[in-house]
């Protein structure tokens, strides 16, 4: 994940369909957005956007649900199965940017008994993405399950220039005037070699902190249940209570260290804590 990549992932907010609905949130400080819907606590949703690039040209719509009895959000992996399976391009309510190389390969498909979104990167980098305008202080465990079929050779987030990783899940907090470079955003990654636990400050990005979650190929091929704490980790990486975020991302990147990887994704899901401690990161994080 070089500087370029960094920079895009931030870029994703700077649209002014973005700012005028993120700003148009009660308390957000700006006058509550056309685009918006009546929300529920703590979510809302904006119109639709442009078509997603590699999809099927229809236009990309992101509904986010109210939260259920149990206090979950959910944000499918679509918001509509096709017809027919496997179906590439990036799904109904995903967008998907390029930021090396090109022809993302992108596929809803159904696999192990579930519906999934698998990425393949050959020598490329891309992201799909969707708005998300959500409290993580009230939904602050994010959960998500994820499958890495194959590692980038040698990638290490330590080491700029072998910067790629095979599956990646980011939350974007906006902040304007400059979203390009003032936004933050947590990174959650599987390494091929940065050893599980380690969290880092991105040495070209300081607006970008990174978590390793899953380092090596002990456990390729099995699919993983990841549970975070997104507000408590935002503290501990940013010294600050969490703005509301505005998009996720999911990620995959191989052009630096000119290989191949694949991951598969499965639905992610926001909820409100269930007891005072969950998963935290370590304190030693390197700065």
């Amino acid at each position: 994940m070089g500087l370029l990549v960094v920079a895009g992932i931030t870029m994703l907010l700077s649209n002014p369909r973005h700012r005028a609905f993120y700003r148009g949130w009660p308390g957000a400080g700006g006058p509550r957005s056309a685009f918006s819907q009546t929300p529920s606590p703590g979510i809302a949703s904006p119109k639709p956007s442009a078509p997603a690039r590699g999809g099927a040209g229809a236009p990309t719509t992101v509904r986010i649900p109210a939260p259920d009895k149990e206090g979950r959000v959910r944000v499918p992996i679509t918001e509509a199965v096709p017809a027919r399976l496997p179906a590439s391009g990036a799904p109904a309510g995903w967008d998907v940017t390029e930021f090396a190389g090109k022809d993302p390969a992108i596929e809803l498909m159904r696999v192990d008994g579930r519906v999934a979104l698998r990425l393949r990167s050959e020598r490329n980098s891309f992201a799909v993405h969707r708005d998300l305008v959500l409290d993580v202080r009230q939904y602050s465990i994010l959960t998500w399950t994820w499958k890495v079929v194959r590692l980038p050779n040698g990638g290490d987030v330590r080491e700029p220039g072998r910067d790629d990783q095979a599956a990646q899940v980011y939350v974007v907090f906006p902040r304007w005037p400059s979203p390009r470079t003032a936004s933050d955003v947590i990174g959650y990654v599987w390494d091929s070699r940065a050893p599980v636990g380690t969290t880092l400050r991105h040495p070209r990005a300081p607006n970008v902190r990174i978590v390793v979650l899953e380092s090596g190929p002990g456990r390729l091929d099995t699919w993983l249940r990841e549970q975070r704490n997104v507000a408590a980790d935002y503290r501990a990486l940013f010294g600050g209570e969490p703005p509301r975020a505005g998009k996720v991302a999911l990620m995959i990147d191989s052009n630096d260290t000119k290989s191949d990887a694949e991951a598969l994704f499965g639905d992610l899901t926001f909820s409100r804590p269930s007891s005072p401690s969950l998963t935290e990161i370590p304190t030693t994080m390197l700065r």
